[in-house]
């Protein structure tokens, strides 16, 4: 493992890959002083690098003054990585900023009340890369310290002075020669006394270095004792902190902060162990570090699922004693997994504890006050989440191949619902999308999921669509990348996987006509609980029955394959059969269609089928007997990497089907679709692999009449003429995600088209874009 990557991976153990959305952020970073405050949010997928000051208000509550970008800023820049303050100057890290090699940037203000202003970029000395260039600074007057803990394979510490206004290069600190790695992750500086951490030196157990100033800079670094059980994963040094005459080393490997003091030898030895109380391992105990008036506070981002922090207060034998637990709130949002105690600020009785990872990863910080003889929780702190589509305007046409910031081809965009239009908590994304005409009224309606649960908007004027409510995810269950929904009549069904008991939900939608004061929260009027986490549900719409997919996590999973549901009577519903193919490699089913074949081959007429995408094979079953499905046919097809899903034509002669991995395997240079011949279910014929013009990864599609539409995660909602069955030809796109460039990729940790819905009457399509909302579109003729 590359050395700047240790912390990164401690920092990634916060967030579970089924809830993963992007990099902590807001909060990632944060200093202060007793009456006033920077936070650092520097990972904005669609902006730069940003950093927020605050200034303490009257009534003692943080008031935002001014938002600062570098200089040279740029989307994800990296900006506001590491913060160092004090008094009038403010010091902003950009370790992987410039490829990596990593930049600084000052700031100054003429006082308390004015702006800040640009006052210098600090670069890595000498040319080529310097990874992780301001990993850690400490700041005392005009004496500037910055960690680079990758340079000259040891790591380093610049030290800059300030003159006249201007910072120079003055001298570096360098470890000893004892094989260190990492050195300059972590520093402290107090008077005359600095200590630099190195968690990743050593394997992995890490250390941690004290240096003397002396006449011409910084003294040799002596490395602190440390105990000699310690293991691989300690990461002893993750934090540092210098205060009244001790030096407190993080070590949140093991969920321990271990409290140093200097002897007469000038070595420096444990004189206390600090750990969390009902906590362990898995805490990150000691991943942070801040003291204020005579209170530690020790962050351990991964206690209890959300993080907590622990204070200390000075006193007793051994110099600290306490561990109060501090919680985050439980009162806005329910995201999970805040990363709560990432960062910690304290001055003046004041403390502000970052959650970079809350908000499905946009990041909050929140805020304590001192009061009497404790801490009270004060106000949540949050910064902008950067969107596209703000220029976007209803009628938009293609142009010269471009609308606003994205790319597109024969297209008109009806309207764009950014997500935080879509309801749900702050941060989520969205995934599936499905659409409903209300028989009676005729309104149409669009049923958008996203990670914590589904909105549900009337888009009858389609250039005005209207939220009218969210369906929260099933309660206890956790938010998920995948979440998907089906109709039957006035029925929506839906499913999420790696949710745990979610179950499958069961929402009447006759319930959206007559909805006053939008949008409102609803409750489904029962859930299905005999299967828990699904990755998909499949709707029989005819014969009435619903097919769960990938089910898993507990409940009756039919090993992956069908779960079929008897919902002739919605609120009902009934588990009916499994079916699962033994002779496949899983059997398990990852999507399907289900329906009454009407299709050319005459031995099927009126059977109910199901073609299963099944991971490596098209898998064609008759379940017109649900206690005893039997397999029709499996084909396999050449270069497969994960068969995902698919769509009949409306003659139920030709099914069109993606790959979801082929592309970023690298097994086809572009995107591939595979065009079966069904004309007899027992023996389909691959008759062609589509080549679509670009690399990206395909999702989701479906067939109406002769086009197909294709969402595509790298870039967007593409659309093909199979007029000619055997020979699609793409005809137009909408690329809602043009930083991706069209390159392969999954969704989950990108962006791009989810899914998108086609057969509302008047040619309406609705597709999803993961970090991009909704988009309602039209296929549109050349414009000159």
């Amino acid at each position: 493992m590359k050395k700047s990557a240790f912390l990164a991976t401690i920092a990634l153990l916060l967030l579970p890959v089924a809830s993963s959305a992007q990099e902590p952020n807001f909060g990632r970073a944060i200093a202060m002083d007793a009456d006033n405050l920077v936070v650092g949010q520097p990972v904005n997928w669609y902006g730069p690098g940003t950093v927020y000051t605050y200034a303490m208000g009257a009534d003692g509550s943080w008031i935002q003054r001014s938002v600062l970008t570098a200089p040279d800023s740029a989307r994800k820049d990296d900006f506001g990585r590491t913060l160092a303050f004090e008094g009038n100057t403010l010091i902003v890290g950009a370790p992987r900023k410039r490829d990596g090699s990593g930049v600084v940037y000052a700031f100054t203000r003429a006082s308390a009340t004015s702006a800040w202003e640009a006052a210098g970029t600090l670069d890595a000395p000498g040319a080529g890369a310097h990874p992780e260039y301001g990993a850690a600074l400490a700041l005392s007057g005009d004496e500037l310290l910055v960690g680079s803990p990758e340079a000259n394979g040891t790591g380093v510490v610049y030290r800059f002075a300030r003159t006249g206004g201007l910072w120079e290069r003055t001298g570096m600190v360098t470890p000893p020669n004892d094989g260190v790695t990492d050195f300059g992750q972590s520093m402290s500086l107090a008077g005359d006394r600095l200590i630099v951490g190195a968690p990743g030196a050593d394997g992995g157990i890490g250390r941690a270095y004290v240096s003397e100033r002396t006449a011409g800079g910084w003294g040799q670094p002596r490395s602190v004792d440390r105990r000699d059980d310690l293991s691989a994963r300690t990461a002893l040094g993750t934090s540092v902190l210098l205060v009244g005459g001790q030096a407190i080393i993080g070590a949140p490997g093991v969920a321990t902060a271990f409290v140093y003091e200097p002897a007469v030898s000038g070595a420096w030895t444990v004189a206390l162990e600090l750990a969390a109380t009902g906590g362990g391992e898995g805490s990150n105990f000691g991943f942070s570090l801040a003291e204020s008036g005579g209170d530690l506070w020790v962050g351990a981002p991964g206690a209890a699922g959300d993080g907590r922090v622990f204070r200390f207060s000075t006193g007793g034998e051994m110099g600290w004693q306490g561990g109060e637990q501090v919680d985050p709130d439980e009162t806005t949002g329910t995201s999970w997994r805040f990363g709560f105690g990432y960062a910690i600020a304290a001055s003046g009785g004041r403390t502000v504890v970052g959650m970079p990872s809350r908000d499905f990863g946009e990041g909050r910080a929140m805020a304590f006050n001192r009061s009497g003889g404790g801490w009270q929780p004060g106000e949540l702190i949050e910064g902008r989440i950067f969107r596209l589509g703000d220029q976007l305007e209803s009628g938009d046409l293609c142009r010269d191949g471009e609308m606003a910031e994205f790319t597109c081809n024969n297209m008109e965009l009806v309207a764009h619902v950014p997500i935080d239009g879509l309801g749900g908590e702050r941060g989520a994304w969205v995934n599936d999308v499905w659409g409903w005409t209300d028989p009676d009224t005729g309104r149409m309606y669009a049923l958008v999921a996203r990670r914590d649960g589904a909105s549900f908007l009337d888009v009858t004027n389609p250039a005005a669509p209207a939220l009218i409510g969210n369906l929260p995810r099933t309660e206890g269950s956790r938010p998920s990348t995948w979440r998907d929904i089906k109709v039957i009549g006035t029925h929506a069904f839906i499913v999420s996987d790696g949710a745990g008991a979610h179950g499958m939900q069961v929402f009447d939608l006759t319930r959206l006509r007559n909805v006053q004061n939008a949008p409102v929260e609803f409750e489904p009027e029962t859930t299905y609980d005999e299967i828990f986490s699904a990755h998909n549900v499949v709707a029989d719409e005819e014969s009435g029955f619903i097919y769960v997919v990938g089910s898993n996590s507990g409940g009756r999973t039919c090993g992956g394959g069908l779960h079929i549901v008897d919902v002739r009577e919605p609120t009902r519903p009934t588990f009916a059969g499994c079916y699962n193919d033994p002779t496949s490699a899983r059997g398990y089913t990852h999507d399907a269609q289900c329906l009454v074949y009407r299709g050319p081959d005459q031995d099927y007429q009126g059977r109910q089928i199901c073609l299963g995408s099944n991971e490596s094979e098209l898998n064609i079953a008759d379940v017109t007997s649900k206690s005893n499905p039997v397999t029709i046919s499996r084909a396999s097809y050449p270069n497969s990497a994960y068969a995902h899903q698919g769509w009949l034509d409306d003659d139920q002669q030709y099914f069109y089907m993606n790959d979801e991995g082929d592309e970023t395997a690298g097994l086809t240079p572009r995107t591939r679709t595979m065009v079966w011949d069904l004309t007899d279910l027992d023996d389909p014929i691959l008759v062609n692999e589509y080549l679509g013009p670009v690399a990206a990864s395909d999702h989701n599609l479906f067939v109406v009449g002769d086009l197909m539409y294709q969402s595509n995660y790298g870039s967007g909602l593409r659309v093909q003429d199979i007029s000619d069955r055997e020979n699609p030809r793409e005809i137009g796109f909408f690329d809602s995600a043009p930083y991706n460039n069209d390159e392969p990729g999954h969704s989950a940790a990108q962006s791009g088209a989810w899914s998108n819905y086609p057969f509302f009457p008047n040619g309406l399509v609705l597709f999803t874009s993961v970090r991009e909302g909704l988009f309602l579109v039209r296929v549109t003729r050349p414009i000159s």
